[in-house]
């Protein structure tokens, strides 16, 4: 898994004006209860659930995120159940509140997925269940093409570069370990139009009850 390389610098790239914008959505239209956090990454906004008083399943594709996940709650004394979870597998339990933070749905690869993931999400939220996410902007994505930063901190190059679907983007990350040895990894997103999304969620049943434009992406908030 991709990610499980970028575990350890992962928190460089998060932008907690996003996770404030969720909390604050999460304050003013969802009870304290259960909540699945999808894609938690290193777990900064499951951690801020678990404070509220949350209980809080936390789920990644990178087992090395999870890990540190669940060494941050045991560090703070908080339980929150870990798992590796796919957006696109049906889920087990039913939740009060669902959140799929910080790029999440781009990494779905088409509006059909998008489809399937939201109906899986849909179908695991208990009546009247939120779920809040958000996705990024086509000018934001189509804007990325040519990116090429060297983070010397981190000893990493990051270049991006336009995929072959409209409105996607490749991510290839070079990182040069200690040993001199190097590891390159690709990471996909692709978006769409706001519209689409909300077409999607109209189909699958969500009621829009709340947005948030950002510069580079647009937060979502929907009930069942």
């Amino acid at each position: 898994m991709e990610y499980d390389y970028l575990a350890n610098f992962y928190d460089a790239f998060i932008d907690e004006e996003v996770y404030d914008q969720y909390l604050d959505f999460i304050n003013k239209y969802s009870s304290i209860g259960s909540v699945l956090d999808i894609g938690c990454g290193t777990g900064n906004l499951s951690l801020e659930l678990a404070r509220l008083g949350y209980d809080v399943v936390a789920t990644d594709l990178s087992e090395n995120m999870l890990h540190i996940v669940n060494q941050r709650a045991q560090e703070e004394g908080y339980k929150i159940e870990v798992g590796v979870y796919d957006l696109l597998d049906p889920i087990d339990y039913n939740f009060d509140l669902i959140v799929a933070s910080m790029d999440v749905i781009n990494h779905l690869s088409d509006l059909e997925d998008v489809e399937f993931g939201f109906t899986n999400i849909y179908n695991s939220l208990k009546s009247n269940g939120v779920f809040i996410f958000d996705v990024l902007s086509v000018d934001f994505i189509d804007a990325f093409d040519g990116y090429d930063e060297v983070d010397k901190e981190y000893n990493f190059r990051w270049k991006s570069e336009k995929g072959e679907k409209p409105h996607s983007i490749i991510h290839t990350i070079k990182l040069n370990n200690e040993d001199d040895e190097s590891q390159e990894i690709q990471i996909h997103e692709q978006t769409h139009e706001f519209i689409e999304y909300e077409k999607i969620l109209k189909n699958v049943g969500f009621s829009l009850i709340d947005t948030k434009t950002l510069p580079e992406r647009k937060i979502f908030v929907v009930q069942k």
